[in-house]
């Protein structure tokens, strides 16, 4: 049987270290830019949550202050109308609509709607408490996001465990190599 000589063994030891820094680095710069547009994604719809609740109350107030006729309020809500439905197209556009959470949010924005609907009374104490259901639901949403941002995406997370688990095959095998050198001597 030939025997390596140590320094092969070494170079070869050097190489694998190398290529492994290299890949989790690799690995840990993708995955942190990921969850960076993660955070972002999750500050833009709170934010969008934000628009759309305010523009409601907007409405609401402007239909309570009762300022005229049906053509006055519209003049002054018109912008809160539209501020609404971008708000929540854009909300529609960042959820899944197959998740449970996100369905969750959906239904309550679909509630919200409803109440805003033309012909339909103004009910404050209906809309204060669909909003308050929709921020609870958002909530949900927003901290299992936050959650995939602290953990990490499943390759990051499958990558660390790879590394750990090479790190210690290669010390396992470093050890029996340099008791085998030991013995051999």
């Amino acid at each position: 049987m030939t025997e390596i000589p140590p320094l092969a063994i070494g170079a070869i030891v050097a190489a694998l270290i190398t290529g492994l820094v290299s890949l989790l680095g690799l690995i840990i710069s993708k995955e942190q830019k990921i969850s960076e547009f993660r955070q972002a994604w999750i500050d833009s719809l709170r934010s969008e949550l934000a628009d759309l609740i305010s523009h409601a109350n907007a409405i609401h107030g402007a239909g309570a202050a009762a300022f005229g006729s049906a053509s006055e309020i519209w003049k002054i809500v018109r912008d809160d109308f539209v501020g609404i439905n971008k708000s929540a197209a854009n909300i529609r556009l960042r959820l899944n609509p197959k998740e449970k959470e996100a369905q969750a949010v959906l239904g309550k924005i679909e509630s919200l709607e409803k109440l805003l609907a033309p012909g339909v009374a103004m009910d404050y104490s209906e809309m204060n408490r669909v909003e308050k259901e929709l921020v609870a639901e958002a909530q949900i949403l927003l901290k299992n996001e936050w959650t995939r941002v602290r953990n990490g995406e499943a390759a990051y997370r499958f990558a660390k465990v790879a590394a750990l688990l090479i790190v210690f095959v290669g010390l396992v095998a470093l050890t029996v190599f340099a008791a085998l050198q030991l013995a051999s001597q």
